[in-house]
């Protein structure tokens, strides 16, 4: 083989391998759920994925390859702290990560949190950086549902607190407490012994725990077991009413022993129970 004919084969290997590169590139950011982004500091040249584009519902002809094209697009609220984080990266070499907002094509704003990483010549000039875009959007949403429920339940868990332990003399000889939202150790704590007060200062026959608005875990029909036992020790019958399907369950498959408590659909049923229990054996 002449010299020629070796330079000539090995152009051609080498042009094959570069081939191969790109298929095997174009395949990586193909598969990635991630948009790829690349900018030459030295001539503005940007390159932005099919992905990257596809996120914003842009066509791969429809955004401009400089950066000037990338910022146009970030919300105006967001476009300093994205410039900022550049600067930083540029100067001290931090890691590079930071959201921002970026407008659709459709007119509407998706959450990006974009990784990068520089490149500097000899001189410490940045010449070239490269990352990633991730759409988080869902994730945003998530997180802002999951943060609103934590308020409400706080809110409702503070409301219902500030309600104390709304004892209700019924009738003579009849208490009802409506058990309303969740019930931790504390609250089971203060409700029985304000309900054991009132029912020796009342010499109440009946207790009806109306559990109609009460949200149960398993801890709660422990707590209610212990507060209905309290009350036989010092003869009252504890009552309950307004037990759902899911509390049921929750009975059946902890197998507690409620001690023979009567149980009854609603509040009124309980209470015309009670009153006929009432008539026959008088105090």
């Amino acid at each position: 083989m002449t010299e020629a004919q070796a330079l000539r084969a090995e152009n051609q290997r080498l042009a094959a391998a570069l081939v191969e590169s790109e298929i095997r590139n174009n395949l990586v950011l193909e598969a990635t759920n991630d948009g790829v982004w690349d900018w030459d500091l030295t001539t503005d040249r940007t390159f932005f994925s099919s992905r990257w584009k596809a996120i914003l519902g842009y066509e791969d002809h429809e955004v401009e390859h400089n950066s000037e094209a990338f910022f146009e697009l970030i919300h105006e609220q967001d476009r300093p702290r994205v410039e900022a984080a550049l600067a930083s990266h540029f100067e001290s070499r931090q890691p590079y990560l930071v959201e921002f907002r970026m407008r659709t094509k459709g007119g509407g704003w998706r959450e990006i949190q974009a990784r990068g990483q520089g490149m500097w010549n000899d001189e410490g000039k940045p010449i070239r950086m490269a990352g990633i875009h991730t759409d988080i959007t869902e994730r945003r949403m998530h997180e802002s549902e999951r943060l609103r429920n934590e308020e409400l339940i706080e809110i409702q868990t503070e409301t219902i607190r500030a309600l104390g332990v709304p004892i209700l003399q019924v009738w003579r000889g009849i208490l009802c407490l409506p058990i309303i939202g969740q019930v931790d150790d504390e609250r089971a704590n203060e409700m029985t012994a304000e309900l054991l007060d009132r029912v020796a200062a009342t010499a109440t026959r009946f207790a009806v725990l109306d559990l109609t608005g009460a949200q149960f875990r398993s801890e709660t029909v422990q707590y209610l077991a212990r507060m209905t036992r309290a009350l036989r020790l010092i003869g009252t019958q504890g009552v309950f009413c307004g037990i759902s399907s899911n509390t049921a369950r929750i009975l059946v498959d902890m197998q507690l022993d409620l001690g023979g408590v009567p149980t009854y659909r609603d509040l009124g049923d309980a209470l015309r129970a009670c009153l006929l229990r009432l008539r026959e054996t008088p105090s």
